[in-house]
């Protein structure tokens, strides 16, 4: 109805994307997405594709919201919130190559750099900090709703993440607490392969999912973007590193904020946890990887290690 240019729909499905909002696959003369908003304001939203479209006009991989017949971008239906956006051109890659994620690095450096001119107070700025003991009992509580769950892959790789993360934040040398030291600004905040896409040069052909802007430091955006792409592997984050230092510079201190404010955020971060065994959330367990909890500092120091030597870099 709000988009009649788009033609008469074949087809319509959800698809799975994310763990929160819900997005629809709309076939027609072209291929677009439905986003169902559950989480942001209107006015987030709105400022969000103003953010977007005023990007797109430098940067042509920045998928944009369509207008509506009335020269809007959002709708409400039934109570909830809705924006249409054509489908990115190029690929979407499960698994980055060295020169995907230099191009990805590279992309991530050309939107800071716009973004920088954007005022971010619409949206939030991430305190780093949380109470040892209420934190020590979230995962108390849920440790024990996985031993009431039944026996599978997924409920194992839960139980040993848990244990081991509360083991680490009850350890007296446990940080708590960090404040931000180098600059802050808006950032993407949800940079990895599931929002990107790739052209046949495996250049950025495609930017999606504005939806956690946010405002923190640069490097922050770098590192939190490595350990959800490459789980901080060593080669694969110094090529998108790089790719990102080719077009905007960090400087070393820059480089350790944004590694110990991602790190200290990731170390507390149980948000998957609690979805699954607490809020019954079956789509967020795709967000806990099958593999052993490490505190950040033991990930980042592989990586710290081969930007130290790599040539590139320096």
């Amino acid at each position: 109805m709000h988009w009649p240019y788009i033609g008469q729909c074949s087809s319509i499905e959800e698809v799975e994307c994310g763990a929160v909002n819900v997005t629809y696959k709309i076939h027609a003369r072209h291929t677009y997405f439905l986003r169902c908003y559950l989480t942001l304001t209107d006015e987030q939203i709105l400022q969000s594709h103003q953010i977007q479209r005023s990007l797109a006009v430098q940067l042509p991989f920045v998928i944009t919201p369509c207008f509506t017949d009335k020269a809007l971008t959002l709708i409400k239906f039934n109570g909830a919130s809705y924006a249409l956006y054509p489908a990115a051109h190029g690929n979407s890659v499960s698994k980055l190559s060295s020169v995907q994620a230099k191009s990805a690095g590279f992309a991530l450096a050309l939107v800071h750099s716009a973004l920088v001119q954007h005022d971010g107070s619409a949206f939030p700025s991430i305190t780093l900090s949380w109470e040892k003991e209420a934190w020590l009992l979230k995962l108390e509580a849920i440790i024990k709703r996985i031993r009431q769950a039944p026996t599978s892959v997924d409920n194992y790789w839960a139980m040993r993440r848990a244990e081991k993360q509360q083991e680490y934040l009850a350890n007296n040398n446990g940080v708590h607490q960090y404040k931000i030291a180098t600059q802050r600004q808006l950032i993407h905040g949800d940079y990895h392969q599931a929002n990107l896409f790739f052209d046949r040069y495996s250049a950025v052909s495609g930017l999606i999912d504005w939806d956690l802007l946010q405002n923190m430091p640069r490097a922050y955006d770098v590192i939190r973007a490595c350990a959800y792409m490459f789980q901080m592997d060593p080669l694969l984050s110094s090529a998108f590193i790089g790719g990102y230092m080719s077009q905007l510079p960090l400087t070393g201190e820059e480089l350790i904020d944004g590694a110990r404010a991602w790190g200290i955020y990731a170390d507390h971060h149980i948000w998957p946890l609690e979805q699954v065994y607490l809020h019954n959330n079956v789509a967020a367990k795709r967000f806990i990887p099958h593999q052993e909890f490490l505190p950040f500092s033991q990930q980042w120091c592989r990586v710290a290690h081969h930007l130290k030597n790599d040539k590139d870099i320096r």
